[in-house]
């Protein structure tokens, strides 16, 4: 089961059976799909795909000349050396592009293991005003690819330099799936679980969407300060033929812990 924390708008989850997806800029941390070089490992990968393929410094020979870069003919190490700078710089403009070309293609659903985080609460859910919706992922997600466990780490991901551009290319998808997974150990409370898409038309509201069943939504929990027609509004919900299943709790205080509990009611 994996959790969506919301304010009361987050209802509209359930009248219309599908979640909105949310670009890159639509994230409160600016530092979303930020990703790095590897320029310490340049040059030692130049040279050890010489050494695997010696013919392509004609190659590189051809690139250094069309950028109009001087370099003795005769020296190997320096038309390596100038190769791999040339080669930094090119790559130093990469995610830049990468970032543009996902921010407009993609769209994210955040979700998160956990339906008691006090933080999440007071950050997502106006103050424990709203809701958090509980969605079994197994009954909604085609493609386990699309769902990605993110990783804390305080460390960027870097990519590694390579002459080969279509090893690189290749491997693009991969290097995404480690920048939509990575972010700083400080936010390691919220426990994130990310589902993504390719953006597709927009809807008339001019928003991305995801459709869902309605039987995947199993739950629904009020927030610590939730007004009276949040609860109403909920048990009317669960009244409709598709929401039969559905349970309601509200979250109260633990009597002994700095702890929120659910009580179905």
């Amino acid at each position: 089961m994996l959790y969506k924390y919301c304010d009361t708008k987050g209802f509209a989850i359930l009248l219309k059976s599908r979640f909105r997806l949310r670009k890159f800029d639509d994230f409160n941390d600016p530092f979303e799909l930020l990703f790095g070089i590897d320029v310490d490992c340049g040059l030692s990968n130049i040279i050890r795909e010489y050494k695997e393929n010696s013919n392509i410094i004609n190659d590189w020979i051809r690139r250094l000349d069309n950028q109009g870069i001087e370099y003795s003919k005769y020296s190997e190490e320096d038309i390596l050396d100038k190769f791999n700078k040339l080669n930094i710089s090119d790559f130093l403009k990469i995610p830049d592009i990468l970032r543009e070309h996902w921010r407009e293609t993609i769209g994210i659903v955040c979700l998160s293991e956990s339906m008691d985080n006090i933080q999440m609460w007071a950050h997502y859910t106006e103050n424990h005003t709203g809701i958090v919706v509980g969605i079994e992922e197994s009954e909604f997600v085609k493609d386990k690819e699309s769902i990605i466990t993110v990783c804390y780490r305080d460390k960027m991901v870097l990519l590694p330099i390579t002459s080969y551009k279509e090893d690189f290319d290749q491997n693009i998808y991969k290097y995404l799936r480690e920048v939509l997974s990575r972010k700083e150990t400080m936010w390691s409370y919220e426990k994130e679980i990310r589902l993504y898409v390719n953006l597709d038309e927009r809807d008339i509201d001019g928003h991305y969407y995801i459709d869902i069943p309605a039987s995947s939504i199993k739950e629904i929990y009020l927030g610590l300060r939730s007004p009276e027609d949040t609860r109403l509004l909920a048990k009317c919900i669960k009244q409709k033929d598709e929401y039969k299943h559905l349970k309601i709790y509200e979250m109260v205080r633990h009597e002994s812990a700095y702890k929120l509990l659910p009580k179905e009611i």
